[in-house]
């Protein structure tokens, strides 16, 4: 009886918490257009303000020039002063430590294994890291350059999830952020109203949207947690850890984040940025994708109904389907992809134009159809100029 008296209890304690959020479902997911956007967006073309010396598969702060190193420290400082105490890089789907569920399918069905599986999933992440290096991936030389480059003075993390494409596995994946960054919070001893830099590439997008609802009790929200709790998930823990972070502002930026979820209102900023061509508000067209022609390609199809069946938890997929929109649907997607929609109704957006379209032959592979220009070395002072640029103001 104790399993299912845990269960109980936790169900009372979401009924209670059910005073404070709204039961409506319905709420997580966006609505494809192609009007005109609502939001503000600009376009930018990428320029190399200074280069970047990549030596090696692991490039050192050491091989930079000078003028990198005080640009970059620069935009550290800007950073620092506008009370950014901590920076967290999160990569997206397929690059994570369990891309297809397999170790979790073998943990649901072998619990006692779960101590030894860890070293399957660091193993995962380690094969990824090595096969995609900095393209659509957050290497931890990456982030260890980019901590050093800005001063050293800003602690700097990099957030493994598993990456699986589906609703359920961002769902879980969301928790263990808010609870990873809540740690984090309170041992980097935050004060109120300090700032947290959340730098997410791909579907890392979405795990932050579900943050954000989780965080202002968006409408649904309650329904949930109720699907958590039967799922065995410590509620109570999880909403111990949303008070923490509610205690500092997040500044969150998505790089190449598909729309796909509603983001909730509170106590954060969004930034938008994907690469994209021409000076519409529109993605591109299919005949385009072999040349990477029109900019993003996973960010414009990457949308409702592209989700992966999952091994263990399809029943809790169509179950959170209708609060988070269809996961995996044909039809459902090629209607969505018709709207061509580039620019998300939610946050400001940054439309860039990172210049790696192929002029006459193929090159998708290369650029991950456009998605993986992000995360390369050579573009981190870059892409740290136009968030300082954004909200950051010089000094």
């Amino acid at each position: 009886m104790e399993g299912p008296s845990l269960v109980f209890c936790a169900l009372f304690v979401v009924t209670l918490f059910g005073f404070a959020y709204t039961t409506r479902a319905g709420f997580l997911s966006q609505e494809y257009t192609n009007t005109p956007p609502t939001t503000p967006y600009t376009h930018v073309t990428f320029c190399e303000i200074v280069p970047f010396h990549k030596k090696s598969s692991q490039p050192a702060w050491e091989d930079q020039s000078q003028e990198w190193r005080e640009k970059m420290s620069e935009l550290g400082q800007r950073m620092a002063y506008a009370k950014v105490g901590l920076v967290y890089f999160v990569h997206g789907t397929f690059a994570g430590d369990d891309p297809f569920g397999i170790v979790h399918a073998i943990r649901t069905a072998y619990p006692k294994l779960s101590s030894k599986l860890k070293k399957a999933n660091d193993y995962i992440k380690r094969r990824t890291d090595a096969i995609l290096a900095d393209k659509g991936n957050y290497l931890p030389e990456y982030v260890e350059l980019f901590e050093k480059a800005i001063g050293g003075t800003i602690p700097c993390e990099r957030f493994i999830w598993s990456s699986e494409n589906h609703h359920w596995g961002r769902l879980k994946e969301a928790m263990k952020l808010a609870e990873n960054l809540a740690v984090n919070v309170k041992e980097k001893k935050l004060s109120r109203g300090e700032r947290v830099l959340l730098i997410g590439h791909s579907h890392a997008g979405q795990l932050f949207a579900l943050l954000t609802n989780f965080l202002a009790r968006s409408q649904g929200v309650h329904e949930l947690l109720k699907v958590l709790v039967l799922s065995g998930v410590d509620v109570a823990r999880f909403d111990k850890a949303l008070e923490v972070i509610r205690e500092v502002q997040l500044d969150i930026v998505t790089f190449g984040t598909p729309p796909r979820y509603s983001w909730g209102k509170g106590n954060y900023r969004l930034l938008n940025i994907i690469n994209h061509r021409g000076y519409g508000y529109l993605g591109g067209c299919m005949k385009g994708f072999l040349r990477t022609k029109d900019g993003d390609y996973i960010q414009q199809w990457g949308i409702a109904g592209t989700d992966i069946p999952a091994l263990t938890d399809n029943g809790l997929n169509k179950q959170l389907d209708q609060y988070l929109g269809t996961g995996f649907n044909i039809n459902t997607w090629l209607k969505n992809i018709r709207a061509r929609m580039r620019v998300p109704h939610y946050g400001e957006t940054i439309l860039v134009d990172y210049k790696d379209a192929g002029l006459f032959f193929p090159n998708c592979t290369t650029t991950l159809f456009g998605h993986g220009v992000y995360t390369k070395f050579e573009k981190m002072l870059f892409n740290t100029q136009l968030i300082a640029d954004t909200w950051y103001r010089k000094l």
